[in-house]
């Protein structure tokens, strides 16, 4: 621990003419001779008279008066938003001012640990601790009630020997570390604990797991007693998966055809006090692409005063942690390192840095993300216009680099489809929605409601979203898009939907732990469309060169000149699956090429959708992965790397000119870089 009464003034070089060259106040402050202070601003505030006369520029103050009035907070806290006091110098000046000792650092094991701590990861202070000479209280002074600290401390002197001066910063870090193996613990298996029904954490209950030996046992004692008419069943109950999801999908499609997707006002009403809005990235592995994120996340438009972002770590990431250290972070982020306990998931840092969440709303990026920077007050207007029971706005997701080969065209086709076409689409019939794993934007009491994040499900979005839905929460859509990127090799593509078929098998068996409680809580049409949405996708990656089986066979049966009753009922059955394979592809194609903007379509090269055959093949053998890897490595979280810093940076550029095209009114808010 540090303690130090330096003198050296907070205010940064950008107040300009108040400022000499090393940083000391220069022409604006005497310590011992008062300020001249402007006519029209002697009657101002006792804070703004404060700050002028610490040499503060009377056009910063005016306008940090303003903003202070407009956001509810205080100049203070506007003047460092702005860069242009130096959180650190300026705590260690007013400690200076105060004759009260500095704490540039504190001592995790010197931290009073109490329940009730992990409020001061919300609030600025006080925090005790217990030292050598007996217990110190470290405080954040404002500015506003300096003289009140003034009077306390010339009336109660010895108040001098128990109290400390810290910045908020320093307090947070201190409780983030000393409470972090308990706080890590709890959220880890809160949610198992709680509400054991919705973990993850186990893969399957003892019933389930009798219910499924019984099913496997008596499916394989048909197939050889019986196995003609096993075949049959196996093939009515594949067929009505598929037909039902491609219904699902044709209906969504038809809809955006006949109806534009509401859309909701940029930004809040003129006039509206806007919130504390909370950021999470969760970042693993990912040092290359660090000033890039930070970056687009400084380029949101918000106020700096009413942000609070947390750049989410594995405590033994040092190269990352080493990234996000070199940046120049503002006061409103805050690097939150996740301890080495239980899965490494993403759901878990999420959870983890929630804690320390300080907005009423929260929005989740990736480290690869570009959002439209006025995302965040789309999503602010569209809570507001909704009522509280409106949970969640997903923003849909465009990939920046649709044009680099056949894999990455077509996982933006699929993801045109599903972010532009289907998920308004069950938005505006208000069913339940998996949610996509970034871009989601919660209201934190509907997240909190739900249970927040499952540290133990590979494929958290999906999973949230449905016990948002459970909860009584719905979830609408934004047109502001995030762009990124999209898997450009095999092996990437087949690992990351390994994890999402593999979370969305986890997510089924959850949910099916009770199905009474889950088609009460989701209604008989939303569980209807659940089972069609995860249990459909898994079936249909699953058993999709089965149906291809299916046909051969029959027709191979049917050649064989082997007449029977029931060869109508199989000849049926067969044109069931040509239409269900061609309707999938059809309809796959038609839903992405729907919600492409005009330019994305001239980006497609066209012949790539030739191979949708063997792009759901391939999804076939990451379902095939998925099983084996839910029962050997269940919460394994295989991380998708993302390119190089240049490289990315030329497929957003490509993206880009999505916002200088006609086609925008689709996909609104990718804007240029700045």
């Amino acid at each position: 621990m540090a303690a130090s009464k330096s003198s050296d003034h907070p205010v940064s070089g950008k107040a300009g003419e108040d400022m000499t060259a090393d940083g000391v106040i220069g022409n604006g402050y005497d310590p011992v001779q008062p300020v001249r202070l402007h006519p029209t601003l002697s009657e101002t505030s006792p804070e703004a008279r404060f700050f002028l006369q610490c040499g503060i520029g009377k056009p910063h103050v005016r306008a940090a008066t303003e903003a202070a009035r407009a956001n509810a907070t205080t100049i203070e806290k506007e003047l460092m938003a702005e860069g242009l006091i130096d959180p650190d110098l300026y705590y260690r000046w007013l400690a200076c001012e105060l004759g009260l000792p500095h704490l540039d650092e504190i001592d995790p094991e010197e931290v009073v640990r109490l329940p009730s701590m992990d409020v001061l990861l919300h609030r600025d202070g006080p925090l005790r601790l217990l030292r050598a000479g007996g217990q110190v209280t470290a405080i954040v002074p404002e500015a506003r009630q300096m003289d009140d600290y003034r009077s306390r401390l010339r009336d109660m002197p010895g108040l001098r020997d128990s109290l400390a001066i810290a910045s908020p910063a320093t307090i947070r870090k201190a409780v983030w570390q000393a409470d972090a193996a308990e706080r890590v613990r709890r959220i880890t298996f809160e949610l198992d604990q709680d509400r054991r029904d919705a973990s993850a954490r186990r893969v399957m209950t003892g019933s389930q797991g009798f219910l499924l030996g019984l099913a496997v046992y008596l499916s394989a004692t048909c197939l050889v007693l019986w196995p003609f008419a096993a075949f049959t069943v196996l093939h009515i109950v594949l067929t009505l998966f598929f037909s039902g999801g491609i219904l699902l999908r044709l209906c969504a499609l038809v809809m955006s055809a006949f109806r534009r997707n509401r859309t909701h006002a940029c930004e809040p009403p003129s006039g509206t006090r806007l919130p504390v809005y909370t950021v999470l990235i969760a970042l693993h592995d990912e040092a290359e692409m660090i000033p890039a994120i930070v970056s687009r996340i400084s380029a949101l438009r918000w106020p700096k005063s009413l942000l609070d972002v947390k750049y989410v770590c594995e405590i033994d990431d040092t190269a990352t942690i080493s990234a996000l250290q070199a940046q120049q972070l503002g006061p409103e982020c805050e690097i939150v390192l996740t301890p080495d306990f239980g899965p490494r998931t993403k759901p878990k840092a999420l959870q983890y840095a929630l804690q320390g969440a300080r907005g009423s709303l929260v929005a989740v990026y990736d480290a690869e993300d570009k959002p439209a920077p006025g995302q965040l007050l789309e999503a602010c207007a569209a809570f507001a216009e909704g009522d509280d029971r409106l949970g969640c706005v997903q923003a849909p997701l465009a990939i920046a680099n649709l044009g680099t080969n056949w894999i990455s065209g077509l996982f933006a086709l699929e993801y045109s489809g599903l972010f532009r076409v289907l998920i308004p689409f069950l938005a505006r019939v208000r069913m339940p929605i998996p949610l996509g794993g970034t871009s989601n934007h919660f209201r934190r009491v509907a997240l909190e409601a739900a249970g927040g994040w499952d540290p133990h499900n590979v494929t958290e979005d999906a999973d949230l979203g449905l016990r948002l839905y459970a909860h009584g929460y719905r979830t609408g859509t934004l047109n502001s898009a995030t762009v990124e990127i999209a898997p450009s090799t095999l092996e990437v593509w087949t690992r990351q939907r390994t994890r999402w078929l593999k979370g969305w098998a986890q997510t089924w068996l959850v949910a099916m732990r009770r199905p009474v409680h889950t088609v009460r809580a989701l209604g008989p049409a939303g569980f209807v469309v659940f089972q069609l949405m995860i249990a459909g996708m898994l079936v249909s990656a699953l058993a999709h060169p089965l149906m291809f089986a299916f046909i051969g066979l029959t027709l191979a049966w049917l050649a064989s000149g082997m007449a029977s009753p029931v060869s109508d009922l199989h000849r049926i059955l067969m044109w069931i699956d040509l239409i269900n394979i061609a309707g999938s592809y059809l309809v796959f194609a038609s839903m992405g090429w729907r919600g492409f903007t005009r330019h994305e379509r001239t980006r497609l090269k066209r012949r790539w959708v030739l191979l949708t055959p063997l792009y759901w093949l391939l999804m076939s053998v990451a379902g095939w992965r998925a099983l084996g890897q839910l029962v050997s490595n269940t919460h394994l979280w295989e991380k998708t790397p993302h390119p190089a810093a240049p490289e990315w940076a030329a497929m957003a550029e490509a993206a880009n000119n999505l916002a200088k095209n006609p086609g925008m009114e689709r996909v609104k808010g990718i804007e240029p870089s700045s």
